[in-house]
């Protein structure tokens, strides 16, 4: 019997299957992040295009809210990205990693990440899958976002492996969560 592999189509799979994910939690759960369902949805709704790499290869993707630090200069709003600035110093940063392509669990991956991030001269961090001040300043050098330093509102990682979602993880001050297809 062959079963046919569901591949996400555009934004709306993607947000339709994070949420079924979300709502597979337990009420009162330690996984549970219904408290934070308008923060999610601003991440899902920021996200700015589907990327066709979701259904052919391994990526983790990675989305956060930035507000700019009140000691931080004015710099130029005009990068050339898809990260989006609004008029109050709030950004919002995103950013597709491709790993290579071979089946992934959880702990793998941490590793994967662990490793560009010393590729990139930075420390080993306990959970590389979310984005930290110092890729922050990498970003902004490398052109991705238009100030250097900033707060971390809010993000999310979603998981992709060849068409399906296996992890999300959320990120709200400083706890977290990641959440199991």
């Amino acid at each position: 019997m062959l079963f046919s592999r569901k591949y996400l189509k555009d934004l709306d799979s993607v947000r339709n299957e994070v949420e079924r994910i979300i709502a597979k939690q337990k009420p009162g759960s330690p996984y549970d992040v219904s408290p934070f369902k308008a923060r999610i949805e601003e991440l899902l709704d920021s996200i700015s295009d589907f990327n066709l790499d979701w259904n052919n290869l391994p990526v983790v993707f990675r989305i956060a809210r930035i507000v700019k630090s009140s000691t931080t200069q004015q710099y130029d709003l005009s990068a050339n990205n898809a990260n989006n600035t609004d008029s109050g110093g709030v950004i919002t940063y995103q950013e597709n990693i491709v790993l290579p392509d071979t089946k992934h669990d959880l702990e793998l991956v941490i590793k994967m990440l662990n490793y560009m991030r010393e590729q990139k001269k930075l420390k080993r961090t306990n959970m590389p899958l979310f984005i930290h001040p110092d890729e922050i300043l990498i970003a902004y050098r490398e052109g991705k976002i238009s100030f250097s330093a900033g707060e971390i509102q809010m993000q999310m990682t979603i998981i992709f492996q060849k068409g399906s979602i296996m992890h999300v993880g959320f990120v709200f001050g400083r706890d977290y969560v990641i959440l199991n297809n």
